[in-house]
């Protein structure tokens, strides 16, 4: 378009000249031709040269955004031993220690010269923590074996020494030991603690503790005397404890010539007892007007085992 307005007021401007001037103007306007068919060929050359320059110019980006995905492929590869180090760790927090040290046989086999010493200690500890689990869960199996071997047993005992009455007018079961209960813990004076569980018809259990205390004269030369104890408190060899408030509106008294006895029958807490289980020992106290302590016997302490865990299995 500015090429045919150059042209036109160069006609214009032939049209006011005469002769020789017209000639000149001629020239001119093909020396002007020249130089706007030159100027277009080198706007034609830049046009092509700025589409080649944008072309090359996307490329560069292309290749930049390249480059930057390779940088960060790299820093990811240069941080894996460190992030493969730190799955190991994760794995040995979960005790997961068989996953942990095949990881970290993986990061010595594929990165043998990161931080060595970091990566033995920790397949050390592993190592060590599951011989330490193994050992843990092994000896566990064998106390669960021998739950096992002596509820079997306990069943046997239980069927052997606790019997059960059924009282149809009060609606109660009581289970009682079959075993002796009397200790005697000096040359006249024994003590009876015995343990028994009643069962009401609506399914409600309770413990009970029925205590004794006799004193049994030798001669004409010694009285029989009275304790009236008026607590008792059992103690087990792994520090379970429990008190027993003797109601001594409800205890008996029997006196004869040669004999004195006391007797009392209480409840006791359930969930405190039954805690008694686990013991292997129990020591007794009788409290009143004297003090007496001795550990259950055999049959005691084994008709206590035996009324306890009936409480499972009815």
């Amino acid at each position: 378009m500015m090429k045919y307005l150059k042209l036109f007021l160069i006609y214009i401007s032939l049209a006011f000249f005469p002769g020789c001037e017209k000639k000149e103007l001629e020239n001119q306007v093909v020396v002007l031709q020249d130089e706007v068919d030159e100027l277009e060929s080198a706007l034609d050359n830049l046009q092509g040269e700025n589409k080649d320059l944008k072309g090359r110019l996307a490329e560069i980006k292309k290749l930049e955004k390249e480059l930057k995905f390779l940088r960060a492929k790299i820093d990811s590869v240069a941080q894996l031993p460190g992030t493969l180090y730190s799955q190991a760790h994760k794995y040995f927090e979960l005790e997961n220690y068989d996953a942990c040290m095949n990881l970290l046989i993986v990061l010595s086999e594929k990165y043998p010269d990161w931080d060595r010493k970091k990566v033995e200690k920790k397949y050390s500890d592993a190592n060590r923590k599951k011989r330490e689990f193994e050992k843990e869960q092994l000896r566990l199996k064998k106390v669960e074996e021998r739950k096992q071997k002596r509820a079997a047993q306990m069943l046997d005992s239980i069927k052997n020494n606790v019997e059960s009455v059924f009282d149809s007018k009060s609606g109660k079961t009581y289970y009682r030991t079959l075993r002796s209960t009397l200790c005697q813990v000096a040359h006249t004076i024994s003590f009876g603690i015995e343990l028994y569980l009643v069962v009401y018809k609506d399914g409600n259990r309770e413990f009970r503790i029925r205590s004794t205390y006799i004193d049994k004269s030798g001669s004409d030369y010694h009285d029989p005397q009275w304790m009236n104890y008026n607590e008792i408190e059992l103690l087990t060899d792994n520090n379970k404890r429990i008190y027993v408030n003797v109601d001594e509106r409800k205890k008996e008294f029997i006196e004869s010539t040669f004999i004195n006895q006391e007797k009392s029958d209480d409840i006791i807490d359930t969930d405190k007892i039954l805690n008694f289980f686990d013991a292997n020992r129990i020591r007794v106290y009788f409290k009143g007007k004297y003090l007496y302590e001795f550990d259950m016997t055999y049959e005691q302490f084994n008709a206590f085992r035996e009324i306890l865990a009936n409480y499972d299995y009815i």
